[in-house]
């Protein structure tokens, strides 16, 4: 029986708002306008570019349901100096790509994520 749970790892362009400084974001939050600036931050992306983040969201949600207690799942923003790593380490060039025990897939075909965690999960059990 599996102890951890297994890690999947997610590299993808993920949606956000920058903080100012610390000693701004506290005044800007003071004044209550903190909300605004973020959601005109995350308004700013294009529209296919949020759709794609939803759809991301909506299936790590989906997969953390469906497999609850049994996958740890992380998401690397790709634009961050981690996903720089991954994609010079494991050569991601495509998002999102799926990061599963040394296996690699990118794109959105669930069926093959669906196999590779499968797959994943019976080897880590054994016999």
């Amino acid at each position: 029986m599996r102890t951890k749970p297994l890690q999947i790892e997610i590299v993808a362009h993920v949606l956000g708002s920058m903080n100012h400084c610390s000693h701004c974001q506290v005044f800007i939050d003071g004044l209550g306008v903190g909300g605004a600036i973020k959601q005109t931050d995350l308004n700013s992306y294009p529209p296919d570019f949020m759709l794609e983040w939803q759809r991301l969201s909506d299936w790590v949600l989906e997969l953390a349901e469906r497999y609850e207690g049994q996958l740890t799942i992380k998401i690397t923003d790709a634009q961050s100096p981690q996903g720089l790593w991954k994609a010079i380490r494991h050569g991601v060039r495509q998002y999102p790509t799926f990061l599963i025990r040394g296996k690699k897939y990118h794109g959105w075909d669930t069926a093959v994520v669906e196999e590779m965690i499968q797959t994943a999960l019976q080897t880590a059990e054994g016999p």
